[in-house]
């Protein structure tokens, strides 16, 4: 949702490779879903003893074992209830190798979902399929590929399998090289955005030549590295990020999903000199939130709000910056909730979102959340947020280390926020 060629950080700014990213990092899971990373100093007593460090100190935190669900030691995920230790990433997902991921999306993306011969093909027939980049002056989303995505497509999930196949439909009927990279690339965007098909998606990015021109189309870049990282690979998602001279805001918000949280940060932190502070730290306060770690989250979302200039601050979108800061602010307390401390009962509550505030019900039930609904919105580039988030909030039993959705980051961060205070009322 933010223009991401205007918003890039070069590689003379802030190096970020492979080599630099420490992939043995400790993490201590607790059961309420929250996570701290560092170096682990003991287990074997009634508590597990982390030291983590926030910025240039180091903290020991103890956590008493009925609290922890999971520590990841050496490379080994070991459960806390079982003593069972498994091979793992960092994160605690089983890292596939590249020839399996490979592999799947090959075989995916050579094949058409199920739903694909059933879906009508239905576009305006006064779309100029030859799709001249940039467009004609002027919006005109009946005559505009583009715009007819943006405006037709996007907002209206009944039409997503539409668009899928209409783009299958122009690389079917067109020759021109340019166009047929646009419409691959597209698909990419569509089977991640809309769908969550990360195979199809990292087929058609690939297919694309994508790898080979990241600096071209650095937010894409993004969606194929977390392709990868979906599909059960870091080590590939953190190869792409590598390979780019210039990073999207979005390689914050994916380096805080991977686990890399002091890489998001320094990024964070690099996006800030170069006069995006209120975004940058935005996305920083997050990933810190997805990482367990509210109070570096806390003071970052107040940093953004701190770094909005004062000659913009009548800016719809420093505006916006500054009311999902507040948002956030308002909310991080009621993170770490746990459902059993919650009556039985419907609760609402609502977040600012993209467009206007967001509206959530959530339903708990002896102890647990039953349901997590959005009953309003205004959102039109919501992607897959309104259904992912609430899966991902019901998986966790909670908001707590809960990422957003790549591409509708700011709907996403309101349903969690609007669920976290609907929490609150209930408490007991």
């Amino acid at each position: 949702m933010v223009s991401t060629l205007r918003s890039t950080v070069s590689i003379a700014t802030i190096v970020l490779s492979i080599q630099s990213i420490v992939l043995a990092i400790d993490t201590v899971e607790l059961t309420t879903g929250a996570k701290a990373t560092g170096t682990i100093k003991s287990y074997s007593g009634s508590d597990v003893v982390i030291d983590v460090k926030v910025g240039t100190r180091t903290f020991t935190r103890r956590y008493p074992k009925d609290r922890v669900k999971a520590i990841i030691i050496d490379g080994k995920t070991i459960d806390m209830r079982t003593g069972n230790a498994t091979e793992s990433s960092t994160d605690g997902q089983v890292e596939r190798s590249r020839e399996e991921i490979v592999a799947e999306i090959d075989r995916q993306g050579r094949t058409q979902p199920e739903w694909f011969e059933a879906t009508p093909l239905n576009y305006p027939k006064t779309l100029d399929l030859s799709w001249p980049q940039p467009p004609p002056k002027g919006w005109n989303s009946n005559l505009n590929i583009g715009q007819f995505i943006w405006d037709r497509i996007n907002p209206n999930a009944n039409k997503w399998q539409e668009g899928v196949k209409f783009m299958h439909h122009i690389l079917s009927t067109t020759k021109d090289n340019a166009v047929r990279q646009r419409a691959m690339r597209t698909l990419g965007a569509m089977y991640h955005n809309l769908l969550q098909d990360h195979a199809r998606s990292a087929f058609w990015f690939r297919q694309s030549e994508l790898e080979n021109q990241l600096d071209d189309a650095p937010q894409q870049g993004i969606v194929l590295a977390d392709c990868y990282w979906q599909l059960g690979s870091k080590r590939m998602a953190l190869e792409v990020l590598a390979k780019m001279k210039r990073k999207p805001y979005s390689a914050i918000k994916l380096l805080g999903d991977l686990g890399e949280t002091d890489a998001a940060v320094k990024l964070g932190e690099a996006f800030a000199k170069s006069g995006q502070a209120s975004t940058s730290f935005l996305y920083a306060g997050d990933a810190c939130r997805v990482a367990g770690r509210l109070e570096d989250a806390e003071k970052y979302y107040r940093r953004a709000i701190a770094g909005i200039p004062q000659a913009e601050a009548s800016k719809p979108h420093r505006k916006r910056d500054k009311a999902r800061a507040e948002a956030s602010i308002a909310a991080i307390r009621f993170y770490s909730l746990d459902p059993k401390n919650v009556r039985d009962g419907k609760y609402s509550a609502s977040s600012i979102g993209y467009e206007a505030p967001v509206h959530v019900e959530v339903v708990v039930k002896a102890g647990a959340i039953e349901s997590v609904k959005v009953t309003q919105h205004r959102e039109k580039q919501y992607y897959s947020s309104l259904t992912d988030t609430p899966r991902k909030i019901l998986a966790r039993q909670g908001v707590s280390g809960i990422d957003a959705t790549s591409s509708a980051t700011i709907t996403s961060e309101a349903i969690i926020n609007a669920t976290a205070k609907a929490l609150a009322d209930g408490l007991k």
